[in-house]
């Protein structure tokens, strides 16, 4: 099967608009980061642990990972609790399920709370506020 001769240019300009309505999105992010700060803080104040399970989601552990690690580092929340804490994470919008490890769940961060590095917001604000509370 012979391939078209605009093949390519089309592909090339393709990954140019794709590129650029990519850049446009995170131009409307950082414009609307107050709205972005504003929905985590709703969702996380006054839950540590959907707050430290917020900050260890990275896409690449399942919770069950997560909960070993907590452990190890003696920072473990009750298994339920890590349960209902990813449940209000996902029920907020904050975090999405990308796949299945061992019978766990792995999730990631949304993509404009990367792109606000938001997880720098939730430790001064938020984590920090709920330890001077303790």
């Amino acid at each position: 099967m012979a391939v078209h001769p605009d093949t390519h240019e089309r592909v090339i300009k393709l990954q140019k608009d794709v590129e650029e309505i990519k850049e446009e999105l995170e131009d409307q992010w950082h414009e609307r980061r107050s709205v972005y700060e504003e929905r985590v803080s709703r969702a996380l104040s006054g839950d540590k642990n959907a707050t430290v399970l917020y900050l260890e989601v990275d896409g690449v552990r399942s919770i069950r990972e997560i909960d070993r690690d907590l452990a190890n580092r003696q920072a473990r929340i009750p298994t339920m609790s890590l349960w209902r804490a990813s449940m209000r994470l996902i029920k907020t919008g904050l975090i999405r399920k990308i796949s299945i490890r061992a019978n766990s769940p792995v999730y990631e961060k949304k993509p404009w709370a990367k792109a606000l590095d938001i997880d720098s917001y939730v430790k001064t604000n938020i984590a920090q506020q709920e330890k001077s509370s303790n």
